[in-house]
């Protein structure tokens, strides 16, 4: 689950409490009404959207290992007046950061996923205007080019208000666009229950109808080939997690079963590594089953990995023992593989780090890009 509250003091606060930092030092091991958005270009912000890109170069600490491509990702920045959400490039050949583009001040990137041609970008996006009235920050898909030539055009209007649309993927044609609905238009059926309700869609990009394929289901992943989806189903009564894989079209759903001493029952960001029998998901560190006393005092709902001191495992498709690859302890990991499928780019609320599929060769990029989840990208 990545319901996001952008600026939550609370939140700060349990972050800075419970110690969320990557450690570089770890063994090899009712009918709503569609909300429809106009966006600004940020204009003298700087940004791609309005006009050139900023850019810096930093030291390439990572030089040895010979990385090629671009990351792409997000990062908060402040200019010491207002507070803005980066969509930033790093060239990883001469360490050069591009801003591709950057939010109206205030504004907030949930997520920035690149399409398959590279050509585009589709980010789970909020403004202020948006916020008005809102009880929640509401989240809308709004798509750019990847050259930030144009200002963000919306995808898909938001069915209400206070919805979030979050963690959408592309299928590798680059025909679909996978998200989830976090819908907080329909009450609990129980008093205890978790909310919102959350739904994987699908639509032909960029003009499709969105089809439904699951329920109490979100982060959805696909198969480098295409032809399955990985996702993670939530209990409502008890906000436990289950790690599922499906047809791509949602159909034929079967729950990975985990054997052994270590049970997650909190998962976040599945991925199908490039052996296509492996999967990779984060989780708590230690994985627990319950939450400590600060947490339960700031209303943390123990649901979500992405929200937690969390590190990286490894289970097999098939089902099986689950393996701890990391001790970084970061929360709001996400994962990208390199195009050459030899190494992992993770994003984290800390920073930016790579790695080997089997967690060795742990290597930091960049540090602080400002303590919020985001999302992770690899191109050539």
């Amino acid at each position: 689950m990545r319901t996001r509250y952008a600026f939550s003091v609370c939140l700060v606060i349990v972050f800075l409490l419970i110690g969320c930092t990557v450690q570089l030092n770890q063994p090899s091991a009712a009918t709503p009404t569609s909300l429809a958005v106009t966006i600004p270009a940020a204009g003298s912000t700087g940004a791609a959207s309005g006009g050139s890109a900023s850019s810096t170069t930093i030291p390439m600490s990572w030089s040895s290992l010979k990385l090629t491509g671009k990351l792409i990702f997000i990062a908060t920045v402040s200019d010491g007046t207002n507070i803005y959400n980066d969509i930033q490039s790093l060239d990883l050949t001469t360490g050069k950061i591009k801003t591709v583009f950057q939010s109206v001040p205030d504004g907030w990137i949930d997520s920035a996923v690149v399409s398959p041609n590279h050509s585009q970008i589709v980010m789970g996006y909020s403004t202020p205007a948006m916020q008005v009235g809102a009880n929640t920050t509401p989240l809308g898909l709004f798509s750019i080019p990847m050259d930030g030539s144009r200002p963000p055009e919306q995808v898909i209007p938001l069915p209400l208000k206070d919805d979030q649309f979050i963690e959408p993927v592309w299928s590798p044609d680059g025909k679909y666009l996978y998200y989830v609905l976090a819908n907080y238009g329909v009450p609990p059926e129980e008093p205890n229950q978790h909310y919102p309700i959350f739904q994987i869609f699908r639509m032909v990009f960029p003009d499709g109808q969105p089809e439904k394929l699951l329920d109490k289901a979100y982060w959805p992943r696909l198969s480098a080939d295409g032809t399955r989806l990985l996702y993670v189903s939530e209990n409502p009564d008890d906000g436990t997690n289950k790690l599922f894989v499906a047809n791509s079209d949602g159909s034929n759903s079967r729950q990975i079963t985990f054997s052994g001493a270590l049970q997650p029952t909190i998962m976040d960001a599945p991925m199908l590594l490039p052996d296509g029998k492996t999967i990779l998901f984060s989780s708590p560190t230690p994985v627990r089953s319950s939450l400590s006393w600060i947490e339960q005092l700031f209303g943390v709902i123990d649901a979500s990995a992405h929200n937690l001191a969390s590190d990286w495992f490894t289970v097999p498709l098939a089902g099986g023992t689950a393996t701890q690859l990391t001790q970084v302890q970061a929360a709001g990991l996400y994962a990208a593989m390199s195009p050459d499928n030899q190494t992992i780019a993770s994003y984290s609320g800390d920073g930016v780090f790579v790695m080997k599929p089997d967690g060795t060769n742990l290597t930091m990029i960049i540090g602080n890009l400002g303590g919020n989840p985001g999302t992770m990208n690899w191109i050539p």
